[in-house]
């Protein structure tokens, strides 16, 4: 089956056999343009039946007023990510769930903002807009002909079994969410999530900004991954525009981003000891966290390492003094509460076989970060799609193969190691600061994709444009959105209501990224 070639498209982004590595360094997306969704189904089954091939993002865009989907496919073995795009004639497409279910969120998604939906009539699930809107709540599309069923709702919960409502307010400093718990009175038999509330729809607020303009709310879109989401959508930015991003600029990003990871993952340490109950422990971790925070303000002058990125370059430079200093002190901090913790046998009883995704579960649902590497899913964009200052500084990937609490808290342990390493070796390779600005030549018009391995997992961004450069559609997949859809099956395995909060503090996901 063949479909139509990216020559036939006014994109750029492509890959060829002829290129040698240092060309391809910037161009790892193959798009494939179907003239038909039977096309794009029957070249989206071989790829969901390929080894190696997982589904990366499902999204919709309106282009000359026809919906186009685009489903991306990576593959990790060999360095590449396909970009299989088609038009929707009509309101339905062939069921891609029914092909690889990972794509099953997407669909609830695209037919919220679209109106378009898989043919076949299944349920869908509420995923980004709140219920009761009215016909003219903001969407990047239309709206659907008829609200789409909720797949879990009307549900029935009989026996001795219960549904107890949580949230979405939960406690002080967690986010709205809503979680919809089934048991028996301890065991978890069924669970369920809303996140819509806290849906600001970024996606639609920054069509016909500038990219520079965009950067300050994709920045944003979720907090606590701010240089993740970022790189990510800087990367696809400069790749529209044909921007060459100075190696010196690319170590930067790559300190803040480790910086990122660092104290992420120290947060989910803390978050951990809060949930089982280790109030000393929680309190030392919180102190390693703090020592983090105040080593980013120090470093690049915002604890949550805000506006360093730029287009094209950075807006800070790193005190490198102060990084050489303070990094070793607190993570000498952080090493001495994992070391308290580990030694705490009531502690690792919680963690152990709580929360378990099965390696199957996490390679069929796609999942990334972390989550699938304490679950036997080998997969780092660091080492797998090397970008920026990690082709010439190779990552070491921690994995586990237990999938449970104790699994993910030991990948994040081992990935603090090696971004500590990393830090040390950008720094020793030279770090000098400085942004291009973007003049007529650079002005970005044709599509770009870019990926970032964020403290959660591989974040991606694709952006169209203009013709003045002003974005007509960005797409922004932070790595929650790939990971809350594991969570129910984590929540159901063999666990008892109050592993719920431990399962959440080692996804350590957000729900502002998820529904953004």
């Amino acid at each position: 089956m063949m479909c139509g070639s990216e020559d036939q498209t006014n994109s750029q982004i492509h890959t060829s056999a002829g290129m040698n590595d240092q060309d391809r360094s910037n161009q790892r997306a193959l798009v494939v343009r179907c003239n038909s969704a039977s096309e794009a189904a029957a070249l989206i089954g071989k790829l969901a039946n390929l080894s190696g091939a997982r589904v990366v993002d499902l999204f919709a865009a309106v282009e000359d007023g026809t919906v186009t989907l685009r489903l991306i496919y990576a593959l990790d073995k060999t360095d590449e990510y396909h970009v299989i795009e088609w038009p929707v004639i009509g309101f339905q497409y062939p069921a891609l769930s029914d092909i690889d279910p990972a794509t099953f969120v997407e669909e609830c998604e695209i037919y919220e903002q679209f109106g378009i939906r898989p043919e076949g009539g299944k349920p869908l699930n509420r995923v980004v807009v709140p219920p009761h809107v009215e016909e003219n709540f903001p969407r990047l599309g239309s709206a659907p002909i008829r609200e789409a069923r909720q797949v879990r709702a009307p549900h029935f919960v009989a026996g001795e079994a219960f549904e107890f409502p949580f949230g979405p307010v939960r406690a002080v400093g967690q986010e709205s969410l809503y979680v919809g718990l089934v048991t028996s009175g301890e065991e978890v038999i069924d669970l369920y999530l809303m996140q819509w509330h806290k849906h600001r729809g970024i996606e639609r607020r920054v069509q016909g900004m500038g990219p520079e303009r965009a950067l300050f709310f994709v920045e944003r879109a979720e907090g606590l991954s701010a240089v993740g989401n970022s790189w990510a959508f800087c990367r696809a930015v400069e790749q529209s525009a044909g921007i060459e991003v100075h190696p010196d600029i690319e170590r930067i990003r790559g300190i803040a981003l480790e910086l990122e990871r660092l104290y992420n993952h120290a947060a989910s340490i803390a978050a951990l000891g809060q949930a089982t109950g280790l109030s000393v422990g929680q309190a030392q971790a919180e102190i390693a966290l703090e020592n983090q925070l105040r080593l980013n303000a120090v470093a690049f002058g915002h604890r949550y390492l805000f506006g360093v990125l730029a287009i094209g370059g950075v807006y800070r430079s790193p005190n490198e003094s102060a990084i050489r200093k303070l990094l070793p002190e607190a993570h000498n901090e952080f090493q001495r509460v994992i070391g308290a913790l580990t030694s705490t046998n009531s502690f690792l009883d919680r963690l152990e076989a709580a929360g378990t995704v099965l390696p199957e579960v996490g390679r069929r649902l796609a999942v990334v970060g972390p989550v699938a590497r304490a679950s036997g899913y080998d997969i780092d964009t660091r080492r797998d799609h090397p970008f920026g200052p990690y082709r010439e500084r190779p990552t070491v990937v921690a994995a586990r193969n237990a999938g449970d609490v104790l699994a993910r808290m030991e990948v994040m342990v081992s990935e603090a190691e090696e971004s500590v390493r990393l830090i040390d070796e950008f720094l020793s390779a030279g770090v000098q600061p400085g942004t291009i600005d973007l003049p007529d030549q650079n002005k970005p018009i044709a599509d770009g994709f870019g990926w970032c391995e964020s403290p959660r997992g591989e974040s991606v961004a694709w952006v169209s444009f203009n013709s003045d450069g002003t974005l007509r559609r960005l797409r922004l997949r932070p790595a929650s959105v790939r990971n809350w859809r594991v969570f129910d099956d984590a929540a159901r395995s063999r666990n008892v209501f109050t592993d719920v909060p431990i399962i959440e503090a080692s996804f350590w996901l957000t729900v502002a990224g998820f529904s953004r």
